[in-house]
């Protein structure tokens, strides 16, 4: 999934911030779709519109792949799936952008942006971010309104709820239900 959203001078989403607050939380308390309570999922849910970002997903359903793809490990798995949704943007959509991956080590980064390098190659493209980071979603914002719209976006192709996916639908520019 790819984001775009706008942080203040603390490196925080402004919203979330509040929303903390207005929960009476600890500022360190992290958002996580799995681990929050419904009343917690819900407040978040009521305010992401206000906040402006655009949001690109891919979601694999592996028992439909083929069996190189069912062998493949976590990580060259991850590259391949993170490669082929940045490629169906435009050059002019994610041109100087930054890629944060949580947990991302030096060698799943050093991997990614080979595999970037190679696929734009073949493709007469230029190669999308002008930095992979790893990131931890305890401390990015980011990372946390990933997971949670992650965890929305599972639960509505699941068939299960459509609600907290509607808070956002306006801000998905790509949605790809793989393979």
């Amino acid at each position: 999934m790819t984001q775009y959203f706008h942080l203040d001078e603390s490196g925080k989403i402004p919203e979330l911030s509040k929303l903390i607050k207005d929960l009476h939380l600890a500022e360190t308390f992290e958002f996580k779709f799995a681990k929050t309570t419904n009343h917690q999922k819900k407040a978040f849910f009521e305010v992401i519109p206000a906040v402006p970002f655009r949001l690109r997903a891919v979601f694999v359903t592996k028992k439909m792949l083929s069996q190189s793809f069912r062998e493949m490990d976590s990580q060259t798995f991850l590259i391949h799936w993170i490669t082929k949704l940045t490629l169906r943007a435009s050059e002019l959509d994610i041109a100087d952008d930054v890629l944060i991956v949580d947990g991302a080590t030096q060698d799943l980064r050093h991997a990614l942006r080979v595999e970037f390098s190679r696929c734009c190659k073949l493709n007469g493209r230029v190669r999308p971010y002008k930095k992979i980071v790893g990131g931890d979603s305890s401390r990015e914002d980011g990372l946390q309104l990933a997971d949670m719209t992650v965890g929305a976006l599972a639960r509505y192709l699941q068939g299960n709820h459509m609600d907290y996916y509607e808070a956002f639908t306006d801000k998905v520019v790509d949605l790809w239900n793989a393979p």
